[in-house]
């Protein structure tokens, strides 16, 4: 377990959520980490209580959609597929952490030209800047926290996540990989909006250059360069990181984007070292099992 939880100035302040969309619809383009090819995504207004929803040319097909759910999670091997049988979108995490740090909940995504959610410049970046560019809407229905009531765990070897019951939110996180640039770097801070569209939404996916050789050797990562993709090589870097702690930060920004798929604002501290999809998914899960099911059965006993 972590041994440092740093004091932090900083005090978080608890919020009111409210369900948000945008206003007008918008376009993005880029290319695809893994197919190399171009994609085109059409953001759309939703209405209230909608949920995100990927579509495959919306326009063209009579119902070809897949929700933004944990539960619609079909493979978390080289990032994270949704799909639902008729339709499927993967590396959908960098985009759902734009999503989920500026609380937007309804929203209506064409997908036009491939199956994954174009690389962009690897981080969570440009989809934060898009949206800033972007005219919200706010419903006037309250969104609920998830709240962690009890400490909740799950592990995979020496990788973990953590949930902690606290009254104002918090992330503490760290890896401790066999790389001189990647050994021991923990970090811990308040739950903070500014932070995480400033800071941690910069931190571009990292990968060791054995592993890069050996997606294109399989036909993979056709759409990965120096641009969006941080290398490291055995002793340093193929490019210049953006920061010192850019690979921990891009640990934080997956794992926020995955458990985006809980759908709901998520009250607690996290605690996570070394991660990855899968266990942020298995998270997710448990999450939604220990405190998602007890609030809907206490909902459903009061509309009775």
């Amino acid at each position: 377990m972590l041994s440092l939880i740093k004091k932090n100035r900083h005090k978080s302040i608890q919020k009111f959520y409210f369900r948000k969309t945008i206003k007008e619809s918008g376009m993005l383009e880029g290319i695809g980490l893994h197919s190399g090819e171009k994609v085109k995504m059409m953001f759309h207004p939703a209405e209230d209580g909608f949920g995100i929803r990927f579509y495959n040319n919306r326009a063209k097909e009579k119902k070809s959609y897949v929700a933004a759910s944990v539960e619609n999670v079909i493979d978390t091997s080289l990032a994270v597929t949704i799909g639902d049988g008729n339709f499927f979108i993967q590396t959908i995490e960098h985009l759902m952490y734009a999503i989920y740090i500026l609380g937007i909940t309804d929203l209506i995504i064409e997908i036009q030209g491939a199956t994954e959610i174009p690389i962009m410049d690897g981080s969570a970046k440009p989809f934060i800047e898009f949206f800033q560019t972007c005219e919200f809407h706010e419903f006037s229905t309250e969104i609920k926290p998830l709240k962690i009531t009890k400490p909740v765990m799950v592990t995979d070897g020496d990788r973990y996540i953590v949930g902690l019951p606290a009254e104002t939110s918090r992330i503490s996180y760290s890896i401790n990989f066999s790389h001189p640039l990647l050994e021991n770097l923990e970090v811990d801070f308040p739950y903070d909006e500014e932070f995480l569209t400033k800071h941690i939404s910069r931190a571009r996916t990292f990968g060791f250059m054995k592993e890069v050789e050996y997606l294109r050797a399989k036909g993979l990562a056709q759409g990965g360069s120096t641009e969006n993709v941080l290398v490291f090589t055995n002793e340093g870097t193929l490019n210049e990181p953006r920061f010192t702690h850019e690979a921990l930060y891009h640990k934080i920004l997956d794992m926020l984007g995955d458990l985006s798929l809980v759908g709901r604002p998520i009250q607690g501290h996290l605690l996570g070292s070394k991660g990855g999809h899968a266990l942020d998914i298995a998270f997710a899960k448990k999450l939604l099992r220990e405190f998602g099911q007890k609030e809907k059965l206490l909902e459903d006993m009061s509309a009775m």
